[in-house]
Parts: C-alpha cells; sequence; structure tokens
C-alpha cells in the first residue's frame, strides 16, 4: 500500500540550488495547466465527495476541490495539476525535486524540512495511480493562504511521463480523519476510504480511455 512507504527523498536543498542552476538555461519543466485537457487525469468521486469552489490563494493554483464529510469528520481534498513541458529528461529529477519544494514551501507557508518528505514507491505508484513516481509529506500548524483554517496537511506529489505532475492536498483539522492507531488504520479511516480517487489515464490507439 502507497502509504507505508517512507524513504527519504534526496536532499531537496542541495537539488535545489542545483536546479536555480539548470533553470536559468533551459527553464522550468512544469508550468500550471491551463486545462485539465492538457494531460489525462481521472478523479472518482466517492459518496463522501462533493464538488466544490476552488479556493483563490496566492501560493498554489488549485484546479479541483472536493469536501469530504463522513462519519463527523470534514476535510478538504483539492488538486493542483502541473503540464510536463520537458524534453530532455537528464534533469528531471532535478526539476522535480525544485517544483516539489517550491510547491510544498507556498503550500505551508515555511520551509519544510528534507525529512518531512518521504519518497513512494514506485511500484505502488504505477499500480494505484498508473503514475511513475511520487513523494508525501504530513505537515501540522501551516501558516499560509492556501491552508488557511485547517491545522493538519497530507501533501502528495505523482509524476505522470510526458503527461504532468499532480500535487493533492488532504487539508483536515482532526487526526481521527486519518484514522491512525496503534495496529495500523482504523477500519473506518476516512482518509483511506477516500484515498484511492485518482489516477493517470492512457489511451490507445483508437483514442479511447484505458484504465488501470
Amino acid at each position: 500500500m502507497i502509504i507505508k512507504n517512507k524513504l527519504l527523498v534526496a536532499s531537496l536543498l542541495i537539488l535545489l540550488v542545483t536546479a536555480q542552476c539548470f533553470a536559468k538555461i533551459v527553464g522550468s519543466r512544469f508550468k500550471i495547466a491551463e486545462s485539465e485537457k492538457e494531460f489525462d487525469v481521472m478523479y472518482y468521486l466517492t459518496e463522501d465527495m462533493t464538488i466544490t469552489e476552488n479556493k483563490v490563494n496566492d501560493d498554489v493554483s488549485v484546479t479541483q476541490t472536493f469536501t469530504i464529510d463522513k462519519n463527523g469528520q470534514k476535510a478538504e481534498v483539492r488538486y493542483s495539476l502541473f503540464t510536463d513541458c520537458g524534453e530532455d529528461d537528464s534533469d528531471l529529477q532535478i526539476q522535480y525535486a525544485m517544483w516539489v519544494f517550491m510547491c510544498i514551501s507556498n503550500a505551508t507557508g515555511f520551509e519544510v524540512p528534507n525529512s518531512a518528505i518521504s519518497k513512494f514507491n514506485d511500484d505502488d505508484v504505477k499500480k494505484e495511480f498508473n503514475g511513475d513516481f511520487g513523494c508525501t509529506a504530513f505537515i501540522q500548524d501551516p501558516k499560509s493562504d492556501y491552508a488557511s483554517g485547517y491545522k493538519y496537511m497530507m501533501v502528495e506529489f505523482f509524476y505522470k511521463h510526458n503527461q504532468g505532475l499532480v500535487m493533492r492536498s488532504f487539508l483536515f483539522n482532526d487526526m481521527d480523519f486519518i484514522g491512525m492507531t496503534p495496529d495500523g488504520l482504523s477500519a473506518d479511516s476516512v482518509w483511506y476510504a477516500n484515498y484511492h480517487t485518482f489516477e493517470f489515464m492512457e489511451k490507445d490507439e483508437a483514442g479511447n480511455y484505458i484504465h488501470n
């Protein structure tokens, strides 16, 4: 299960400095998607989820927002889509690390330590979201306008080659939303019940979607 993998991401601060040098030469690999049609992502709504208006903020552009309401637990899940404009993969990991670091810093309102960011297992990203790789961070007491009104954030990034980068944020005020117990996740975890609710899509030669 993807949420159990906790391998630390390589030093983002070092990569950021290096990436800034690359960015001056080749520019950023990613750009804010102007339309969800720029790459193929499918959302799956559970009975707990409702489409809601995107929060206007100056921190991170939000593409799609859902509210979650179940068992007295209320939260939001927000998606930000960034189109992959790259052609040369020689600096892919650097560009990816730079973008992740920038988005997390903006979304939280402070510099998140490298030790707080964990890398997903690539095979799990492929199996569960049809992506290539990704990472996650749990944030307490964010200071940004983006997270205003929330005490906790679970921020995730999923990359799909030649399509784009998805930033997904769960925002909530009660740790019971996660449903973590000494023995693992509770069977009533609202978070997990609404976890596998998107995937990258691909098309066959006829232009029909291929479900993962």
